[in-house]
Parts: C-alpha cells; structure tokens; sequence
C-alpha cells in the first residue's frame, strides 16, 4: 500500500498552487525530500486556541500549551504517524507555529516538514511562496 504523507494545518489549508509545490518538494523521485510517500493529505488540526489575558499574557507556559495541543493532534490522527515526519502548515501566528511544532515532535518523534508561507519583513508579518523546510534535519544539525 502506498504511503500518503499526512500534512496538517490549523487555519488554513494549502491552497492549489501551494500543494503543488510541496507534492513536488516531498513526493516522487526527483524530491528534494525523499519521503517515500505516494501523495499528500491534508488534515485540518480542529483546535480552540486560549486567549490571553488583558495583558496580553497567557495563564500557561508554552510546553503546557503545547501538552493541551496534544490532544487536538490525536484527534487529527496524528497517532497513526509515530515514528515518521509530516507536513506541518504553518499558521499565521509564529508563536503557535513553534507550538504545535513541539507537540507534533513530542507526539511523533520527529520534527515536522514545515510548508512556510508565513515572513517577517521589515517588523510585519507578510505572506509569501511558499518553502518546504525539514526541521529534523534542523535539529539534527545542532
């Protein structure tokens, strides 16, 4: 059976164009990411996010954020992906971007492949193409 690579997102799916880029980025033999995957899919994260207070502060520490993400991810499935890399979406918020970055590292084993649309430039958040990183091989690199 051939191995669909799962690619979860929180706010916002990969849209034609941006699919196309990372099918070409991880699937195939002229990948620049051997995946072995036959395709992608994508897997919508259903998630509540906390507010923070009046300060702008949440309650929690970021690991402990990243503890209650945990169970938005199972319930995307995630579970069925231990011991392998997936797609990660990033969200337009970078600060649950290197949330759920964690916890899919903790629930997986690995640090995800990360399709970016999401810059800073100059102080403000623009959107942009889309880029393909491998955050374990990141990792690994420290």
């Amino acid at each position: 059976m051939a191995l669909i690579l799962p690619c979860y997102y929180l706010d916002e799916p990969l849209n034609e164009e941006e699919m196309h880029f990372v099918r070409q980025t991880l699937i195939g033999p002229w990948a620049r990411f051997k995946t072995g995957a036959a395709d992608l899919e994508q897997k919508r994260v259903p998630a509540v996010l906390p507010l923070p207070d009046e300060h702008g502060v949440y309650a929690k520490s970021r690991e402990q954020r990243a503890e209650r993400m945990r169970a938005h991810l199972r319930h995307a499935g995630i579970r069925a992906c231990n011991g392998r890399q997936v797609v990660w979406v990033m969200p337009r918020d970078m600060e649950w971007d290197a949330i759920f970055q964690f916890a899919i590292r903790e629930e997986t084993g690995y640090a995800p492949y990360v399709a970016q649309r999401w810059f800073q430039e100059e102080g403000v958040l623009a959107r942009g193409s889309v880029r393909v990183i491998d955050t374990q091989m990141l990792i690994g690199a420290l």
